[in-house]
C-alpha cells in the first residue's frame, strides 16, 4: 500500500505509531482512524521485511478489533459477516440472486447502457470485479457426485465459502484429486464461514463462534487430516489454537492440499499432457502465513507437456485481500496492475493460484487489461492428467 500511496499512515511505522496513541488514549476512534487501519493488506509483508519481526499485521486487527468493540459494524457489513457468510441457506439465496442477475441479461443491459456508470463511475467499475455465479452451490451439489468409500487416509475437506458459492468446478477437482492419492473424503456440511473475514473486520466475537462450531464438526469426522483449497481459509484454520484455547491439536491437523499431497502423503501425477505455459502467483495467506510456497510450484512443474514460467515478483500482493479491493478500489487497481505487468512479462497462457479470492482478482485484473488467460488452481491443472 506505501508504495503506491507514498503516505506515512499507510506504511507499517506510522501505523504502529497511531496503535501507539491509541493505548495511550491520545487518539480516539474516528472515522479517519478507522480508515487508515483499513488501509492494509493483511499481506505480512512488513512483518517479513522488518528486521525486529514487529507483527505490524496483528496489531492492525488488534486496532480494527478495538474500533469494532467500541462503534459496532456498519449494517452492510453487519448483514454480511453475521447473517450471509455464517449461513448456508442464505449463501445459497444469494448465488441464485447473483445467477439470475448475470443470466437473464439484466447484468449486460446494465453494463451496455451504462446506467451503473451514470449513477457512480466507481459503482460500475467495482460491479465489474462480481465473478460469475453458476445457478447451484456446490454444497447443492454433493448429493450427487460419488465419492468413493475407504482408502489409506481419511481426509475431511474444508469447504470454502468462495469454492461453494462460486467455483464448484474447484471442488470437485479437489475430491478427485485426494481419492486418486487413495484418500476417503469426508466433507461435513455443518461447517461455516472460516472467520478470516470476521478477525478482518474486528468481529472477534463472531469469529470465536465460528471456530468452536467447525472444529466441533471437522474434529467429528475422526480424519485424519483436514484439507484446504483456499489459502484464506488454511491460514485462519492454522490458527484457531490462538482462538481457542486447547486446539493445538486440530490446527496441527490441517493441511493446504497441495502441501498435504507433495509433503504427506507423496504426489502422485497422471500421464495425460496438459499444454500451456503457467506461471504462478503466490498469495500472501499461502506463502506468508502458511509458508507454503514450493508445492504448488512442484505440483505444476511434475505436469506432462505444462511449461512452467517464474514471473517477477511472485510474492507480491494482488491487492485483492478480501473486501480490500471493494473498499479501497483505486490503491487495489495500482497494486493490481503492478502484479499483471508481471504476469504479462513471461507470456503465458494460464496463471495458477491456490486462494479463490486472489483468483477474482486476478481474472479482473487480466480482462481489465483485454488479456484472455485463465486463471486456475493447480489442483484442477493436476486433476486434467487423470
Amino acid at each position: 500500500v506505501y508504495a503506491e500511496t507514498h503516505e506515512e499512515q499507510s506504511v507499517a511505522r506510522g501505523k504502529l505509531r497511531l496503535a501507539r496513541a491509541l493505548l495511550e488514549g491520545k487518539v480516539e476512534v474516528t472515522p479517519r482512524m478507522k480508515q487508515i487501519m483499513s488501509l492494509c493488506l493483511s499481506c505480512g509483508a512488513c512483518v517479513s521485511n522488518c528486521p525486529s519481526v514487529i507483527k505490524t499485521d496483528k496489531v492492525v486487527l488488534a486496532a480494527r478489533a478495538y474500533a469494532t468493540e467500541k462503534d459496532g459494524l456498519p449494517l452492510p457489513m453487519n448483514l454480511v459477516l453475521r447473517k450471509l457468510l455464517p449461513n448456508p441457506s442464505l449463501q445459497a439465496l444469494a448465488v441464485k440472486m447473483g445467477h439470475l442477475y448475470q443470466s437473464t441479461g439484466v447484468q449486460k443491459l446494465l453494463r451496455k447502457s451504462g446506467a451503473i456508470k451514470a449513477v457512480s463511475g466507481e459503482m460500475a467499475a467495482k460491479e465489474g470485479i462480481m465473478p460469475e455465479f453458476g445457478d447451484a452451490t456446490f454444497r447443492a451439489m454433493l448429493a450427487g457426485i460419488p465419492r468413493k468409500k475407504g482408502g489409506k487416509y481419511k481426509v475431511a475437506y474444508f469447504l470454502s465459502c468462495v469454492t461453494n458459492m462460486i467455483n464448484p468446478d474447484l471442488g470437485k477437482a479437489v475430491i478427485r484429486v485426494l481419492e486418486q492419492h487413495d484418500c476417503e473424503v469426508l466433507i461435513p456440511t455443518e461447517v461455516q464461514c472460516c472467520g478470516m473475514a470476521h478477525i478482518g473486520y474486528g468481529d472477534l466475537e463472531t469469529a470465536r463462534k465460528l471456530a468452536a462450531n467447525n472444529m466441533k464438526y471437522l474434529l467429528a469426522t475422526k480424519a485424519d487430516f483436514i484439507i484446504t483449497d483456499c489459502a484464506t481459509c488454511g491460514a485462519t484454520l492454522k490458527e484457531y489454537k490462538d482462538m481457542v484455547p486447547g486446539s493445538d491439536d486440530f490446527s496441527a491437523k490441517v493441511f493446504d492440499i497441495s502441501e498435504f499431497l507433495v509433503d504427506k502423503v507423496g504426489l502422485r501425477v497422471g500421464e495425460k499432457m496438459v499444454d500451456g505455459i503457467v506461471t504462478y502467483h503466490d498469495s500472501c495467506h499461502l506463502n506468508r502465513a502458511q509458508k507454503v510456497n514450493s508445492a504448488p510450484r512442484k505440483i505444476l512443474k511434475s505436469i506432462p507437456g505444462l511449461i512452467f514460467r517464474e514471473m517477477p515478483e511472485a510474492d507480491r500482493c494482488c491487492g485483492g485481500a478480501g473486501t480490500f479491493n471493494m473498499r479501497h478500489y483505486d490503491v487495489s487497481m495500482k497494486i493490481l496492475d503492478r502484479k499483471i505487468k508481471n504476469v504479462k512479462s513471461v507470456d503465458p497462457t494460464i496463471v495458477a493460484v491456490g486462494c479463490p479470492g486472489c483468483n477474482m482478482q486476478l481474472a479482473y485484473g487480466l480482462e481489465r487489461n483485454g488479456l484472455e488467460i485463465p486463471v486456475t488452481h493447480p489442483v484442477e491443472l493436476l486433476d486434467q492428467t487423470y
